[in-house]
Formats: structure tokens, C-alpha cells, sequence
């Protein structure tokens, strides 16, 4: 089982998330399903094959119950990467939970008094960055000749492709599940995300994992390892996340930008010093020039080290989205000099 896999599944697993995801994936948006109206469902199924058995595991699975549906079986399940036999997958699945329920003898009675089996429905999420180009039905992905189609049904699933979920759609959800597909629907080639909505994450370190793990960015869960450091459970958010985020990029350009000038003025300074050093005498030239040479290098290096840092901030702050007027105004100084900075960055 992927990492990715077990990241999405634990967050869809918390019944607030997966009832909102119903809503708003079935029920656009409309909040008919309440998460103390799901229970666990099994999600192991077997089938024979070849004269043995065969175990299948669904993603996550739960039952639904409530006055006006009755009963149902819903279960979502997640691809990280485009699968052309998805359809006879999803169809495997849902006639496993139909034969169980004849097995288990588990019925339902319509308003006639009928006894009955149960809807069950699945929903395919996919989260991967580049086209689901297969289709998402049976026929795309079963050879029936002209002749047979009459004879053999179709199966269409259920799909939907995170990167390209509209903006009222993403806006529709209620739960953590919002921040995942703000983070899918909006990320960019250069893995930047356009905004997030600040709403407190009531399961923070199961969203920040997943966002973390498709994105191979370890960023989220060390800025949120380090708000729990400082005791701020209950104040997590995702501009708390990236404020912090923003805070470590600028200390670590900071402390690169002073190394990297202290380790050249050092440098230049030791080669100054060795020169000035032969030319005034052996010994006492040598002393005195290394010694006055190490305190230039390291003065000048200092000065480096700190003009550096200033440059890499602002590369920071313009990948963020901020205009040079803006950082300008924030160091009180001229638009000339930040564009100065950058070409030095």
C-alpha cells in the first residue's frame, strides 16, 4: 500500500470529512448525509478466480443510514495515477457488496413492504496531475462487438478528477476536505498553490500529511511540527502554516546568504593577509598581515553574508506574489534598489 494511498485514506476515513464529501460530490453541495449517520463498512471482499479465492480491499467504505434513504453502502476510492481498467475495477467492487448481501442475507423493505437489497455506490477520486485520458465506463474498456451490446450492459462510474474541479464546486465544502481540494484544483507546475481558505483544520496533521506526501513538499508538516512545538494546537490554519513556512524560507536565505559572504571574505581575506604578509618580512610581516588580512575578511565577509540574506528574502517575498513596491515600502527604500537585490539573488 502506497504512502499516498494511506494519507488519503485516513483523512476520508473521519466521518465529517467523508459525509461531506457525499454531500457535495452527490448531493451538490445540499448537507443530506450527517456524519453520526455513517457506520464502518468491511472494506475486504473475495472472489474466485481460477479455482482459488481472491481477496479485494476497497478504500475506504461506510454505510449510511438515515429516514429518508434508508440504507445505503458508499465508498470512495482513490488514484493517484490514470488506470484504463478502473471501470471493471469499480464494477468488481459493487457486485462483491450486491453478492454479499445476498450471502449475508442483508435486505432492506421499500415502502411497499418489498424486501430488498441495498443501493451501493462508489466514487472514484483522482488526484494525479496529468490527464485521465482512459474512459469511465465498461464500454471503453471492453471489446463488445456491434452484434452483443444489446446483450451486455454498460457500466459507468463515478469520477472525479481533483485538478479539475471548478471553483463552486471546491467552495462547496464544509469539512478539511476543502483545504485538499483547494491544494488540487489550484497547484501549479511550479508547486505553488493560489490561496487557501483560512479555515481552522480540524484534522490538521491528516490534512498537512496529504498534502505533504502528493506534493513531496516536507515543508507543511515541519511548519506544523513546530506549531505544536509551541503548543498552538488549536489555532491551526493553513496561514499559520504558510506564515511559518514564509519565516523559515527567510531565515534559512538569511543564514546562507551570511555563510556563504563570510566563507569569501574569510577567504579573500587569509589570501590578502598571506600576500601583504610576504611582502613586509618572514615572520613579523607574515603575523601581522594574516592577522590584519582575517579582520577585513572577516568584516567584509559579515557585510556579504548580510547583503546576501537581504537578496535571497526578496527572491522569497517576489515568489510569494509580492511587488516590488511592496517590499520596497516594507525596507523603506527605492523600487532601484530592491530590483538591485534581485539581480544579485
Amino acid at each position: 500500500m502506497g504512502e499516498k494511498d494511506i494519507t488519503s485514506k485516513t483523512l476520508e476515513s473521519y466521518n465529517d470529512v467523508f459525509a461531506d464529501m457525499v454531500n457535495v460530490l452527490i448531493f451538490d453541495g445540499e448537507q443530506v448525509v450527517h456524519p453520526d449517520e455513517l457506520t464502518p463498512a468491511d472494506v475486504y471482499s473475495s472472489y474466485k478466480a481460477d479455482g482459488k479465492m481472491h481477496g479485494q480491499e476497497r478504500d475506504v467504505f461506510k454505510f449510511w443510514k438515515n429516514t429518508i434513504i434508508k440504507f445505503a453502502l458508499i465508498g470512495f476510492e482513490n488514484q493517484a495515477d490514470p488506470y484504463k481498467f478502473m471501470p471493471v475495477r469499480v464494477f468488481g467492487y459493487d457486485g462483491s457488496s450486491y453478492r454479499d448481501q445476498l450471502n449475508n442475507d442483508l435486505w432492506i423493505y421499500d415502502e411497499q413492504g418489498r424486501k430488498l437489497c441495498y443501493p451501493v455506490i462508489t466514487i472514484v477520486i483522482y488526484f494525479g496531475s496529468e490527464e485521465w485520458t482512459y474512459g469511465k465506463e465498461l464500454y471503453d474498456c471492453v471489446y463488445v462487438p456491434e452484434k452483443l451490446k444489446a446483450f451486455v450492459n454498460n457500466y459507468r462510474m463515478n469520477f472525479y478528477a481533483m485538478k479539475d474541479m471548478d471553483e463552486k464546486k471546491v467552495g462547496s465544502f464544509r469539512s478539511d476536505f476543502r483545504i485538499i481540494a483547494e491544494f488540487f484544483s489550484r497547484y501549479d507546475q511550479d508547486g505553488e498553490v493560489q490561496g487557501f481558505t483560512d479555515k481552522k483544520l480540524d484534522h490538521p496533521q491528516e490534512t498537512l500529511d496529504m498534502i505533504g506526501t502528493f506534493s513531496g513538499d516536507s515543508r507543511y508538516m515541519e511548519a506544523y511540527n513546530e506549531l505544536i512545538e509551541q503548543k498552538m494546537e488549536g489555532e491551526i490554519t493553513m496561514t499559520n502554516i504558510y506564515t511559518r513556512m514564509l519565516d523559515n524560507e527567510i531565515k534559512q536565505a538569511v543564514e546562507r546568504g551570511m555563510k556563504q559572504g563570510m566563507e569569501k571574505g574569510i577567504e579573500q581575506g587569509m589570501e590578502k593577509g598571506m600576500e601583504k604578509g610576504m611582502e613586509k618580512g618572514m615572520e613579523k610581516g607574515m603575523e601581522k598581515g594574516m592577522e590584519k588580512g582575517m579582520e577585513k575578511g572577516m568584516k567584509k565577509g559579515m557585510e556579504k553574508g548580510v547583503e546576501k540574506g537581504k537578496s535571497e528574502m526578496v527572491k522569497v517575498l517576489i515568489s510569494l506574489g509580492r511587488s516590488i513596491k511592496e517590499i520596497a515600502d516594507f525596507y523603506k527604500t527605492d523600487e532601484s534598489e530592491i530590483e538591485k537585490m534581485l539581480s544579485m539573488a
